[in-house]
This record gives C-alpha cells, structure tokens and sequence, in this order.
C-alpha cells in the first residue's frame, strides 16, 4: 500500500506526464524512486509505482541504451587490425585560402554531410574572430579532408571555421562583430571591407591535409575518429553516414523511421545522432554480412557492413526491407513493450541492449516461418526462459563483452532458448 507522501510524489510526476504526451522518462521515475525514504524503497513498491502511473495511462519511457560493448576485455594486438601501409595516401601542403573559397563557391566542398547541423555552433563573434585572426597573421590549425573525390571534398576536421569561411566570404551574410583589435570593422560584411584587408584575407595561407584516393575506408574511419575535434563529437554513425554515402545510407535512413522498427522499440532509441541508423545497421550485420565475419572489433564489421550494403543489387535491398519490417512485427508480438531488453523476475521494464537486440535478430531469422509462428504462440515459455537466462552470470558476461568469442557464445545461447521454448 503507498503512502500519501509517494502518491504526492506520483501525482507530481502525472501533471509532468501530461505535458509530455502522457509519457514519463525512466531515469526520472527511478529517481524518484532512489529518492523515498528507506522503509518504502522496497521492490513491492516500485511495482506499485509502477501500476499507479500505468493506471493514469502513463507510459514510462527509457531514452537510454544500454551499451554493454567491453571493448577492455579485448588484447591490444585483438583491437588493432593492421593495414597495407602502401594503400594509405596522406599529403600535407599550405594552400591559398583564396583557392579553398574557390572550391566554396564551386560547391567542390561538401558542407552538407551528415553531421552538417554542427556547422552551426559557432556564434557570430566566434566566427567574426577567426576572420580577425587572418587580418592579424594568425596562423590556423590545420584543416583536413577526405579527398577521395576531387571534384568533392568531405571536411574531417575544420568544418566550423570553413563554415565561417563560407558565410562571411560566399555567401556574404556574416557581418563582423565583437572584434577586439579592428573594433572599428564591427558591423562591415566582406563587401565593405576597405582592400587592404580584403587582400591579406583572400592571400592567407592555410595547412590542409588530404587522404587521398585508395585509403582503405576503415582507415578513413579512424581518421575522422581521432581528428574531429569540432564543438560537438561525431558519434560512429555519423561518420559512417559520412563515409558511406550510397545505398547504405538510403536504407538505414528508411527503415529507421519504418512504423515497425518505432513500434518494436518504443520509439525509445534517440535519432540525433543516428543511434537509431545504427540499430538498423546492426541487424543487417549479424543477419545478412554474417557474423562469422566479426573479429572482435564492432566498428570495423560495421563499417564493413556499410561497405557491403553499398554493393547490393535493388531486390537484395527489398528482401532486407521485407525482413526487417517481418522481424520487428515478431519482436512486438512475443515481448510487446519489452523486445531487445534484458527481463527480470521483478518485471520493471529496462533499456534497450545493443547485444539484446542483435541476438534476438539474429535469432529469429534463423527461424523458418512454422518455427517463427511456434514462438509467437509459446510466447510466455520464451520470456519465462529469458528472465532465467538473464539471470545467469555466465549469459551477463556474454552480453558485456564483445570479443569474438562471447559475440558467438551469447547467440547460441539465444538459439538454444528457443528451441526448447518451442519443441
């Protein structure tokens, strides 16, 4: 039986909910939860909790993913996969900042990626003082790019002081202000500048580095990994959508906005940085590039995965569409709001598990469609099975780790869950 003082608590979050669409995060529920006084933080009452919200029809969500990837449990040699030196094509030359304008107004430079938002972290007085810095001489760090296609440059690292660059010199719409050595230039577009600063900007020389055509994309990967040092850090899939323009892309944008992907995860999984890209991502990787084809590594037999996408003909595209949709519908209908999460005896539903999700994906598309209609009908031996499993220490320590070995451990384990849920 709650108290008077928790259902105060839980009347509170209720007019919370209701502004937010009847839904309610879970890390601000368990907080409150964390927040009782000892003699009501017991599991009894957090199920209470739980039944009052649902009984005013608010849905706890979880916008968390529970990444359990330990990439500490792999050898350094395991973690590093080497590359053929000679394939790797880096340059570095000084370059007239006149001719990198030249390259903007041609559109010869792609400012309209993936992560193109982040250009615009800037304030105007930051890119009004990267401007003075070239009236003073200031040499600038060094800018670089992936110059495969040279008729289309992708920016590595630089993208906001080439965006400066390009609202102030192209496109004219940048007016300078805050400056703190040339005040009086406050207020004055590129047009109106007097000409001895028109030319010490369009003379300033800049350092680029270029990785040419022929370097290995894992090798591009890194590269963008260990260099993008702009206001926001690009998360692995956003340099993927970066790197692997085409088909790939195409697809994990479409089906990660599919009814049955949003259904099977509770609209959970956070899109801003494309985590919900790589969720679709993973499930072609484990079923259909193979995961007998992973080492140990999870960003290199994705990237590999994008690779392969990108080489698929139009009707291998459509079966992958057609199964996904298949598999996220069978996903809903044996575990409802709980799919690709780990269960527990107390039923409080937890956030969705990277690994969780690419066993059960792989696991029932191993299935044929009698075995796949047994599951949904024996649907509470599964989930009675899985609690148990979740259970197990051995299984947890499958989940968290990510070496080959566990990666293949934890989905035979998974298989062998269903066959007996199913016999």
């Amino acid at each position: 039986m709650l108290s008077k003082k928790v259902i105060g608590y839980l009347d509170d979050l209720v007019k919370m909910a209701e502004k937010r669409n009847y839904k309610l995060e879970s890390n601000i529920f368990y907080n409150t939860f964390t927040d009782l006084d000892t003699k009501d933080k017991t599991p009894d009452t957090l199920l209470e909790m739980e039944e009052y919200l649902n009984g005013k029809d608010i849905e706890i969500v979880s916008d968390s993913i529970d990444i359990e990837e330990d990439i500490e449990n792999i050898s350094i040699d395991e973690r590093i996969k080497p590359f053929d030196p000679t394939k790797i094509s880096i340059t570095s030359e000084p370059m007239a900042l006149e001719s990198l304008v030249k390259r903007l107004k041609n559109e010869e430079v792609d400012l309209n990626t993936a992560f193109q938002r982040k250009s615009g972290l800037w304030s105007n007085e930051q890119k009004s003082q990267l401007i003075e810095s070239l009236l003073l001489k200031i040499p600038l760090p060094a800018f670089y790019f992936d110059a495969s296609d040279d008729g289309k440059w992708l920016v590595i690292d630089g993208l906001q002081r080439i965006t400066a660059f390009n609202e102030f010199i192209v496109e004219k719409t940048l007016k300078l202000e805050g400056m703190e050595f040339f005040s009086a230039l406050d207020g004055l577009d590129y047009d109106h500048l007097p000409r001895q600063f028109v030319r010490r900007i369009d003379e300033s020389s800049i350092i680029t580095y270029k990785v040419n055509e022929g370097t290995p994309h894992n090798v591009k990967y890194n590269i963008f990994k260990r260099l993008n040092t702009g206001g926001l850090k690009l998360e692995p899939q956003e340099i993927r959508h970066a790197l692997y323009q085409g088909k790939a892309t195409d697809l994990l944008k479409k089906l990660a906005v599919s009814e049955a992907f949003l259904n099977a995860t509770c609209r959970s999984i956070k899109t801003d940085r494309m985590m919900d890209q790589e969720f679709v991502l993973r499930f072609i990787a484990v079923c259909y590039y193979g995961i007998d084809k992973y080492e140990g590594i999870p960003d290199d037999f994705l990237n590999d995965t994008m690779e392969y996408i990108n080489h698929m003909e139009e009707k291998e595209l459509a079966s992958i569409e057609n199964e996904f949709q298949t598999i996220m519908g069978i996903m809903c209908s044996i575990f409802e709001n709980a799919a690709f999460r780990k269960m527990g005896p107390d039923g409080r539903r937890r956030p969705i598990n990277k690994a969780i999700y690419e066993i059960w994906c792989k696991a029932v598309h191993d299935l044929d469609d009698k075995e796949r209609n047994k599951a949904i009908k024996k649907k509470d031996n599964i989930k009675n099975l899985f609690v148990a499993l979740c259970g197990q220490s051995v299984f947890q320590t499958y989940v968290r780790s990510s070496d080959k070995y566990s990666y293949g451990r934890r989905m035979v384990m998974i298989q062998s869950l269903i066959e007996e849920a199913i016999r």
